[in-house]
């Protein structure tokens, strides 16, 4: 062979070594992507906001009667009993100490008072003579009637005037009493207040439960109707929460629910007791208007699943809207918009396949697929922007 051909051969390879090196380097690689299999099993739609803990129903007792109010024997937390635990004493309030204007219109009311008793008692006694006078005088006249030296007439006048007199004598006792009355109420406007009696009322529960709010705890006078301790059952707890008026809409009474992140160890089943029919205006930790419904959570677990849990402890509320045993779960890291269509990458033979897929209920980690994928399919999950319909891509491991 000579020289020239041998020449050439070793051009030639070194071309073909430099090609297949250049196709190498530019040969477009498989991207590495992060894959997840699409599973079947269990999502439910909820809807969860946060709110309060409380009774059920809470007894108010108030005052029945006016008065001083003792210190109450009670503090939060204690139990009572229905009709045997005394909650309050109620006593007789005292009379107002009186300043000097106030205290010499009280003895002048008394001086008054004497006066029309010493007039009413004189006005008595001589109506008191003249009952007498008038009596005496009836009895002469009834003899000399009977003996035919006046008229009948006459007897009849005497007659008159004494029965006159004994009215008016009657009118004038009755008069005396009225002015003694008057004289002791004037009287008692002067009483010393520690004079007042010491009798108290014992006020009772009317339930049984736990004291949950003393309204009053310190001695004071306080009138009837006055709000003094709250009782309520804590056995029958439930949950108040504020759900967004259109999270709301979609929750109807007896639905599941759950109790979550209150401070026990587990969740705590309950069911939706109410949704109140009004809503009301709340302004949220940044500053905007939100509409809000309260919904009611009725506890439905035995109580020691809530221990330690009270009226008033801030919890979460989560209610299923709708819940599906067995279904297509993807990842929602998976899930990429496509002309205004959810879709999917779907790694097939090695290359990525965009697919688009109708959405069921969205949870923070799944998504429900309705149709589009089957359980068992690799999808890429949280696809970069090199990603597109048909490259080669390559799973991590």
């Amino acid at each position: 062979m000579s020289r020239r051909t041998v020449r050439w051969i070793v051009i030639a390879t070194a071309a073909s070594a430099m090609a297949v090196m250049i196709v190498f380097f530019f040969w477009p690689r498989p991207i590495e992507v992060d894959g997840a299999v699409v599973r079947q099993g269990p999502i439910a739609d909820v809807v969860s906001d946060q709110g309060t803990a409380r009774v059920r129903q809470a007894f108010v007792i108030a005052a029945p009667v006016s008065g001083r109010l003792e210190r109450l024997p009670l503090e939060v937390g204690d139990r009572v009993e229905a009709n045997q635990t005394v909650v309050a004493s109620i006593r007789p309030a005292a009379p107002e100490f009186l300043d000097p204007r106030s205290r010499a219109q009280a003895e002048a009311a008394v001086q008054a008072a004497r006066s029309a008793l010493a007039s009413s008692t004189a006005q008595r006694d001589r109506l008191a003579a003249d009952a007498t006078r008038t009596r005496d005088h009836l009895r002469r006249t009834s003899v000399l009637a009977e003996a035919g030296a006046v008229p009948v007439q006459d007897l009849e006048d005497a007659r008159a005037d004494a029965e006159s007199a004994s009215n008016a004598l009657r009118a004038a006792d009755a008069d005396i009493q009225t002015r003694q009355a008057n004289l002791a109420s004037a009287q008692l406007a002067l009483a010393n207040p520690k004079a007042a009696s010491t009798q108290a009322v014992n006020v009772m529960s009317p339930t049984s439960g736990l004291v949950t709010h003393l309204l009053q705890q310190s001695e004071r006078t306080v009138l009837v109707g006055t709000p003094l301790v709250e009782v309520g059952n804590t056995s029958g707890l439930e949950a108040a929460i504020e759900f967004l008026s259109q999270d709301a809409v979609k929750i109807r009474p007896g639905q599941k629910a759950d109790i979550y992140n209150w401070g026990g160890p587990a969740d705590i089943p309950a069911e939706v007791r109410l949704v109140e029919p009004q809503g009301f205006t709340k302004i949220s930790a940044l500053g905007v208007e939100e509409q809000r419904t309260l919904v009611l959570l009725q506890f439905t677990g035995p109580p020691s699943s809530w221990e330690g849990l009270a009226p008033g402890y801030r919890v979460w509320g989560r209610v299923y809207l709708r819940e599906c045993p067995s279904a297509i779960l993807a990842p929602i890291g998976a899930l990429v918009r496509d002309d205004g269509h959810w879709a999917v990458y779907r790694i097939e033979q090695g290359r990525a396949r965009l697919r688009t897929i109708q959405v069921g209920t969205l949870s923070d980690t799944s998504a429900e697929v309705l149709n589009g994928i089957n359980a068992g399919d690799t999808l890429i999950v949280y696809p970069s922007d090199q990603v597109r319909d048909g490259l080669r891509v390559l799973p991590r491991r």
